[in-house]
C-alpha cells in the first residue's frame, strides 16, 4: 500500500468518525459536508476506471481542497474563522486543476509543452467560474452566503468597508485572483520538473 492510499484511508476514517459524531449531536451543516466529501473520494478512483490517471501531487491536492474547502470551511465554518483560508483554497484549487489538465493530455499524442500549459491554464480557469457559478446558484435558491453577497454579516473575512465594490464582488475576484496564481505557480514547476 503506498503513501497516498494510506493518506485516503486515513482521511475515510476521519469522516466516518465526523459522520458518527454529528449525527450524534445533531449538526446537521457538519455532517452532509462530511458525507459529501466521503463521497468525493472516490472521484479519483473512478477517473482512473476511465483512463485518466492523476500524478501522486495531483491526487494530494485534490484531497487537500475537498476536505478543507468543503468539511473544513463549509462544514465547520473555517471560511468565517480564518480570513487567509478562502485565499488558500483557490490558490490549491488552481494547482490541483493543472494536475487534472496534465492528466487529461497524457494519453493525447506529441502536444508540446507550451501546448499543455496553454490547456491546463484555460481548464484551470474554466473549472474556477464554474465553481463560482456553482456559489452563485447555492447563494440564489439556498440562500447562502459563499460569495458574501449579503449586506449583513458577521465574518471576520471579506469584509468591505475599504472598498467601493459590494463584497461579493471582491470575493469573486479575489477567489479568481488567486486560483489564477496558483495555476501559474503549478505551470512554473510542471515546467522545470520535465
Amino acid at each position: 500500500m503506498n503513501i497516498l492510499n494510506i493518506c485516503i484511508n486515513a482521511l475515510r476514517i476521519l469522516l466516518i468518525v465526523s459522520v458518527i459524531i454529528h449525527a450524534f449531536r445533531k449538526t446537521k451543516k457538519p455532517l452532509i459536508t462530511a458525507v459529501i466529501v466521503f463521497g468525493l473520494t472516490y472521484l479519483l478512483p473512478l477517473l482512473e476506471l476511465s483512463g485518466i490517471r492523476i500524478d501522486f501531487t495531483g491526487s494530494l491536492l485534490y484531497y487537500t481542497v475537498i476536505f478543507t474547502a468543503i468539511y473544513l470551511g463549509s462544514g465547520l465554518g473555517f471560511y468565517d474563522r480564518y480570513a487567509w483560508w478562502d485565499i488558500m483554497i483557490h490558490f490549491l484549487s488552481g494547482a490541483a486543476f493543472v494536475s487534472l489538465g496534465i492528466a487529461l493530455t497524457a494519453n493525447t499524442g506529441n502536444l508540446s509543452r507550451i501546448n499543455i500549459l496553454f490547456f491546463c491554464v484555460t481548464l484551470s480557469v474554466f473549472l474556477h467560474v464554474v465553481w463560482e457559478v456553482a456559489e452563485y446558484i447555492c447563494d440564489s435558491f439556498l440562500r447562502t452566503n459563499h460569495q458574501r453577497w449579503q449586506k449583513s454579516y458577521n465574518y471576520i473575512n471579506h469584509k468591505s468597508e475599504s472598498v467601493i465594490q459590494p463584497s461579493g464582488l471582491v470575493d469573486t475576484m479575489n477567489d479568481t485572483l488567486y486560483c489564477i496564481a496558483g495555476t501559474f505557480i503549478a505551470c512554473i514547476l510542471w515546467w522545470f520538473a520535465l
